[in-house]
């Protein structure tokens, strides 16, 4: 069942985007003494970072290394009036090993000024809108659903006039079905853009049953998560064109025993889940996170052994698990 959440956001956007790893941003309408550019900072520790735009007829090729997370880097070329667009690869590799490639295209212009903060977005799931801030008053937006296979589900231009400031945009298409929105303000002859997923699946299966404050999966268990591994595949048979698919993993107790000791437990409960995926050749990013007791199923006093609340919840998404998920913030740790 697809269920519409507030996602941190996003994939793409004209002013900054936020992705796992990689937080991405570039001007729209550069100075007139200003190159266009293209800006990344990690969000982890990048030991080789290679970027290549194509811009002009031309491709620009860079390498950086060893940078450390929240340092922001610069790319840019030469300023061209009669260019006005430029697409851009970018391949991460972290110091843990993972390695992360994403396309950004990117489309400026050298007359009038809009700007899109993303930094403080939000979604309104009842009213269904995403609020961003905008640097100048927003006469109308254009905006573009996306289903599975992305398929177009449905385009409008609706009337915003609001801004500069915060301004509500409207989600288009119907929610159980909307991966992605691609959505472009104007403002007089400028514009601005970005992308947003609500897309966020929770997947279905049977729960693997541990032994008692055991975190191995036994052989007589494993069919159940063979079965998982067949959803999965399902899932980015349909949306892995679309979004980036990343694995959540949640673990969860009852309430027999100490609450920081089930803490730890489901903590390597749902690690073990993930190495298991892993394992048998799940290659999409993984994150797990124990919740321990806090995260009850069936709710009950302490001290109580009930097995609906010794679970795991998996959940797939563009994004972690946001407000609105029936899961609380927590640090994902990517295995």
């Amino acid at each position: 069942m697809l269920t519409l959440v507030l996602t941190a956001l996003l994939c793409l956007a004209t002013e900054s985007a936020f992705a796992q790893d990689l937080n991405f941003g570039y001007t729209p309408a550069p100075g007139p003494k200003e190159n266009p550019a293209l800006l990344v900072t990690p969000t982890r520790t990048v030991t080789a970072m290679y970027v290549s735009i194509e811009v002009g007829g031309k491709t620009l090729e860079f390498n950086k290394k060893n940078l450390p997370a929240g340092q922001q880097v610069r790319f840019e070329w030469p300023r061209d009036a009669s260019v006005t667009h430029a697409d851009a690869f970018i391949r991460a590799t972290f110091s843990d090993g993972n390695v992360t490639e994403t396309n950004v295209p990117i489309d400026y212009q050298f007359k009038g000024q809009l700007s899109v903060d993303l930094s403080r977005a939000s979604a309104d799931l009842e009213a269904k809108t995403v609020t961003v801030m905008a640097s100048a008053v927003v006469d109308e937006a254009e905006i573009v659903a996306y289903g599975a296979h992305k398929a177009e589900l449905d385009r409008r231009v609706v009337a915003i006039n609001a801004g500069p400031g915060s301004i509500a945009v409207p989600f288009v298409g119907n929610p159980a079905e909307v991966v992605l929105l691609d959505v472009t303000l104007k403002s007089g002859n400028a514009w601005s853009g970005f992308t947003y997923s609500p897309w966020f699946l929770n997947i279905p299966h049977d729960d693997v049953l541990f032994t008692s404050d055991s975190a191995a999966i036994a052989p007589a268990e494993e069919y159940k998560l063979e079965s998982t591994l067949v959803e999965l595949r399902d899932v980015l048979d349909k949306y892995g064109a679309i979004v980036p698919v990343k694995l959540y993993i949640a673990g969860c107790t009852d309430t027999v025993g100490d609450a920081a000791h089930n803490k730890d437990l489901s903590y390597r409960r749902a690690q073990s889940i993930a190495g298991w995926l892993r394992a048998k050749g799940y290659q999409e990013p993984i994150f797990y996170y124990g919740f321990g007791e806090s995260l009850l199923a069936a709710q009950t006093g302490d001290g109580v052994d009930n097995p609906l609340n010794r679970r795991a919840l998996y959940m797939v998404g563009a994004n972690p698990p946001p407000p609105g998920s029936g899961v609380p913030g927590a640090s994902w740790k990517p295995l």
